[in-house]
């Protein structure tokens, strides 16, 4: 709260700077006009007379200067390809002069539309640009989405040399910034599994599966179809109820991962104008950079569109996460494709399908309903 305090004193004192200053010589220069030429009316003297017509014709010239200043330039954004949503980031911003002679201590105040936060005053010196060139000057912002964000309106502020006028001139960058998702660690559960077994004679269970081969996850509730050698005898004996080893798929061999973005799979979440697509976007992120980073073949799906192997190249990959957007997709049968992990929600429409498909080798992770709200 201070810190926006203190900016927005910053603010108005910097208005103040530039906006009383010039007002107050224009003043001086008006009222120097009107005494010379009161004095000259009364007395008759020609000199005067030249000397109110030269004070004249400098408010003519210094009002002209100054937008001729700003005729000539335009503003472009200059982005790193790696912003990442919700972190810091800088913003470059470059101010080029198509004129003939360079301009001189031009300002730049950006408005930011909603979705960017800045984290310095948006406001931007230009000392000298010289013709046919630009200068540089930087923003530090935050983005609080994903995807392919517009930076917005800015207005160039410039001034003739004697200070006497300030003109603005309104611009749109039209440049975008494509904003990648945030990997966001995984804490979803398998469906029907719990992560923790309280009756365990197998190794420790692990997050992530390993290069090893399957990895113990939890234990479920068993399920026909599911293999008896995956039976876990004791859980079943302290439950009373068959129970089975959940466990995640042979990434060493290749896995797909498949994002559910059907529309009725998602909700909107409450307090910000984000959706439960937007945090499986996230997960997804999270998993393909730690399973690349391991060396394993990780296929992206996000039907409708087709699956995407996740490779040395993966800007591709996470280029579709940042754009991802609901739309609706069929599906019947997923053991043609082979076996991998599903992100969806309590909401899917497509529940039958993803429980079929978990007995051929399929992990099913659905987002807690806490996560969205009913529309």
């Amino acid at each position: 709260m201070e810190n926006e305090r203190q900016k927005a004193k910053g603010e108005i004192e910097d208005e103040r700077t530039t906006l009383l200053t010039p007002r107050l010589r224009r003043t001086a220069v008006i009222t120097a006009i009107v005494a010379f030429l009161l004095v000259s009316l009364v007395l008759g003297v020609e000199l005067l007379f030249l000397i109110t017509f030269s004070l004249i014709l400098l408010l003519v010239l210094a009002y002209l200067f100054a937008h001729w200043m700003l005729r000539p330039l335009e503003l472009k954004v200059i982005s790193s390809p790696e912003v990442v949503e919700r972190q810091e980031a800088n913003l470059r911003f470059k101010l080029v002069n198509k004129g003939r002679l360079p301009r001189y201590l031009v300002e730049v105040k950006v408005q930011l539309p909603q979705g960017m936060e800045a984290l310095d005053l948006p406001h931007l010196v230009f000392g000298q640009v010289l013709p046919r060139q630009s200068a540089e000057a930087s923003l530090r912002v935050r983005f609080h989405k994903r995807g392919l964000h517009t930076v917005g309106q800015a207005q160039l502020w410039g001034q003739d040399p004697l200070g006497l006028f300030i003109v603005k001139k309104s611009v749109t960058a039209q440049e975008k910034v494509l904003v990648y998702p945030c990997p966001k660690p995984l804490t979803l559960l398998p469906q029907g599994a719990e992560q923790a077994l309280r009756w365990d004679e197998t190794k420790s269970v692990v997050f992530l599966s390993s290069s090893s081969g399957d990895e113990i996850w939890g234990v479920r509730p068993y399920q026909p179809g599911d293999e008896l050698r995956r039976i876990h005898w004791k859980v079943t004996a302290h439950k009373g109820e068959l129970s089975v080893l959940e466990t995640l798929p042979y990434l060493q061999h290749g896995a797909v991962l498949l994002l559910d973005r059907h529309p009725v799979s998602h909700r909107p979440v409450k307090g910000n104008d984000e959706t439960t697509l937007d945090d499986l976007v996230r997960y997804a992120a999270f998993l393909i950079r730690r399973w690349v980073k391991s060396g394993w073949q990780v296929v992206f799906w996000a039907p409708p569109e087709p699956p995407v192997m996740v490779g040395q190249e993966w800007q591709p990959v996470w280029r579709q996460l940042a754009l991802l957007q609901p739309e609706p997709f069929h599906l019947t049968d997923l053991q043609p494709v082979g076996h991998g992990v599903i992100l969806t929600t309590p909401f899917s429409p497509l529940p039958s399908v993803f429980r079929h498909a978990a007995l051929f080798g399929w992990s099913l992770w659905a987002m807690p309903v806490q996560g969205g709200e009913q529309r």
